[in-house]
Parts: C-alpha cells; sequence; structure tokens
C-alpha cells in the first residue's frame, strides 16, 4: 500500500497529511520492513509506504535528512518504523508487540480505525 500522492521531504510533513492512520517508513529490500507490512495486511491496517530507498528518497541528502528527521522522532537507527498518527510504535518487533498487547488496536480505535487482530 504505497502513498500515491507527492513525496514529501520531512517525516513531520508525511505524518502531518492523515491520508492513512498508520505510516511505515521502509527500506524496499528489507525483510523486518516486508514482515511489519505483512503484519498490518493480516490485520487490514490501512497505511502508507514511505520507502526510504527509492524515488526521490534516492537522493543522498534527503534520504540522510530524512533517516536524522527519524532517529530522532524515534530514538532508533533502524527500520521500519511505524507511526500511528504521530505516534511512534517501533519497528516490526515493537509493532508485533502492540498488537498483541492490544496497544495497536487502542491507538486505532482513536482513529476510528477497527482491525482484525494478528
Amino acid at each position: 500500500m504505497t502513498d500515491t500522492q507527492a513525496p514529501q521531504t520531512s517525516v513531520a510533513a508525511i505524518l502531518q497529511r492523515e491520508s492513512k492512520p498508520v505510516t511505515v517508513f521502509t527500506l524496499s529490500w528489507c525483510s523486518y520492513c516486508h514482515a511489519v507490512k505483512s503484519l498490518l495486511d493480516s490485520m487490514r491496517v490501512p497505511y502508507r509506504t514511505i520507502e526510504l530507498d527509492t524515488g526521490m528518497y534516492l537522493d543522498t541528502h534527503l534520504h540522510q535528512r530524512m533517516r536524522a528527521e527519524l532517529r530522532q522522532l524515534s530514538g532508533s537507527q533502524t527500520l521500519p518504523q511505524v507511526f500511528v498518527g504521530h505516534d511512534n510504535i517501533g519497528g516490526y518487533t515493537e509493532t508485533q508487540a502492540a498488537a498483541r498487547a492490544g496497544r495497536l488496536q487502542t491507538l486505532l480505535a482513536a482513529k476510528g480505525v477497527a482491525i482484525a487482530t494478528p
């Protein structure tokens, strides 16, 4: 579920656009990125994907700026990074744990999204 609108040049700008309740920052080749998208798909969570190694994000300066902003917001250097609105859930492991504990469902319910359990 890749976002089809024009790409934004900052994480804050992307999160500001509430086209879908969940935003997943990924790399196209990353197995954990694929796993988190599979988890969200299995739960039927509407999300948008921002792949930081494709399109305009291939520009070294933009890519580095986006990664630095993600590090600042998440406290992590790894991808994927999953956000519900402006709330950072974390990577695959944290997202899976949040789903198992019901935290993900609670955050989504606050956005008006009912989902299937994993």
